[in-house]
C-alpha cells in the first residue's frame, strides 16, 4: 500500500494544501520555497490559482488540491475616447441641447443616455450609438459623466431595457423597441 503525504502552509491566510506520494509533495514544496524565496517575481491576481509546474519526471496524482488567497484591489474603469457627431442644429434637426430640453429627460444617467442614443440613431440617421459619442454628449452639454460610463449603460440595459449592445461591436449600442418609445412617447414626463 503507497503512503500518502499531505503538506499545509499557510501564509497570512494564504492556504497551500498538498497531498500526494512523497515524491510529488517534496517537488511541489521545493517549488513553493523558490517562489516564497523571491517574491517579487510572484504576480498573484485576485482570481488567480497558483499551481507550479511539476517536476518534469514526475506525474500529477489525482488528489492534490492547491488554493491560494489574496486580497481583491480595486480596478479603474477603462478611459473611453470621445467620438464626435453631430450636435447643432442644420436647419432641419434641432441641436442636441434643444432636444435634451425637449425631452426633459432629468438627471437619471439611464434616461439621458436614451435620449442621446434616440438623437444619433433616429434624428441623425444612424445605426448604432458608441461610448464614445456619449462621452462627447455628456462634455459638450456640459453634463456631469458618471465615471464608469460603461457599467451604467450595463446596469441601466439590464434594469429597464431600454437599450442593447451591438452583436458585431461590444462598444456600439442600439436603442430597444422599449427605448425608441419611451424616448418618443414617454418623454417628456407629464
Amino acid at each position: 500500500m503507497a503512503e500518502t503525504t499531505k503538506a499545509k502552509i499557510n501564509v497570512k491566510e494564504g492556504t497551500i494544501e498538498l497531498e500526494g506520494s512523497e515524491s510529488f509533495v517534496r517537488g511541489y514544496l521545493d517549488e513553493f520555497k523558490e517562489l516564497l524565496k523571491s517574491p517579487s517575481k510572484v504576480d498573484i491576481s485576485p482570481s488567480q490559482d497558483v499551481e507550479p509546474k511539476a517536476p518534469a519526471a514526475k506525474k500529477a496524482p489525482a488528489n492534490k488540491s492547491t488554493t491560494t488567497k489574496s486580497s481583491t484591489s480595486k480596478r479603474s474603469a477603462p478611459k473611453v475616447s470621445m467620438e464626435r457627431f453631430s450636435i447643432h442644429s442644420d436647419g432641419e434637426t434641432p441641436s442636441l441641447e434643444a432636444y435634451i430640453e425637449d425631452k426633459k429627460p432629468g438627471t437619471g444617467n439611464g434616461n439621458i443616455i436614451a435620449v442621446i442614443g434616440h438623437y444619433i440613431t433616429e434624428l441623425l440617421g444612424e445605426d448604432s450609438f458608441s461610448e464614445g459619442q456619449i462621452e462627447y454628449a455628456y462634455k459638450m452639454l456640459k453634463i456631469k459623466r458618471p465615471s464608469h460610463l460603461r457599467q451604467i449603460m450595463i446596469n441601466e440595459k439590464n434594469k429597464r431595457d431600454l437599450f442593447e449592445p451591438n452583436a458585431e461591436d461590444n462598444t456600439k449600442w442600439h436603442l430597444t423597441r422599449a427605448g425608441e418609445i419611451f424616448v418618443s412617447d414617454m418623454l417628456p414626463e407629464s
